[in-house]
């Protein structure tokens, strides 16, 4: 019997996830290395490479990330993907609930459950506080002003290496999180498609309401 399947992640938004998670993975690989290239010297042959890298994959990101933000915008899609304080944080307990094995479902959240919603959010936050500090770490006689309300330049080093480190365990928990929800919700993100009939024992008037809703939540 053939499934029906659904569009879950149309073209754009699958080009621009894994434009950004290679850009995000090179620049902690690279990152580390210009921070300890004794440590990780394993990873580079030479300084020069790991910070030609480390500058293109910066710019990758700036543009995946202004577009992800354009394309959010234009297609509403940022209903789906922007942690709302007050609704999210509600919804927090069963979803907790079901991670730590204490709930056999949960709630049907949307297209992203709370969880994911506040990662989403993190990287976009984390992202705009790493193209700052980089760029003023890149170009530190153009922005002495700044760097010295910031902190200085050793507090900008300590505060980008962090969210580097930040960065490492938001995508283990991204995948931790997309693993658990099936793999028909990791496959999802090749292929754009997940069966329709795919859900973890909601209810069916939240499923009803999600599919009346489906301009907003596919």
């Amino acid at each position: 019997m053939i499934k029906t399947m659904e569009l879950r992640h149309p073209l754009w938004l699958r080009l621009l996830h894994w434009s950004n998670m290679i850009s995000i993975t090179m620049l902690c690989l690279t990152g580390f290395y210009i921070h300890a290239p004794q440590t990780f010297h394993w990873l580079f042959k030479t300084m020069d490479n790991a910070r030609m890298v480390h500058f293109a994959m910066a710019y990758l990101l700036v543009f995946g990330m202004v577009m992800r933000v354009y394309f959010g915008i234009v297609t509403k899609d940022w209903h789906n993907v922007i942690y709302q304080p007050i609704k999210d944080t509600m919804k927090f307990p069963s979803m907790i609930k079901y991670y730590l094995f204490l709930a056999k479902d949960h709630p049907f959240y949307g297209k992203y459950n709370p969880g994911q919603k506040g990662m989403y959010t993190g990287v976009l936050v984390l992202a705009i506080c790493q193209m700052v500090t980089g760029f003023i770490l890149y170009k530190p006689l153009y922005f002495t002003h700044v760097a010295g309300l910031l902190g200085g330049y050793i507090a900008l080093r300590v505060i980008h290496y962090i969210i580097t480190w930040i960065f490492v365990l938001m995508v283990l928990a991204h995948v931790y999180l997309d693993v658990t929800e099936g793999i028909p919700v990791l496959m999802s993100i090749i292929t754009g498609k997940i069966p329709a009939d795919f859900h973890h024992g909601y209810h069916e008037d939240e499923m009803e309401k999600a599919h009346s809703e489906k301009g907003i939540s596919a």
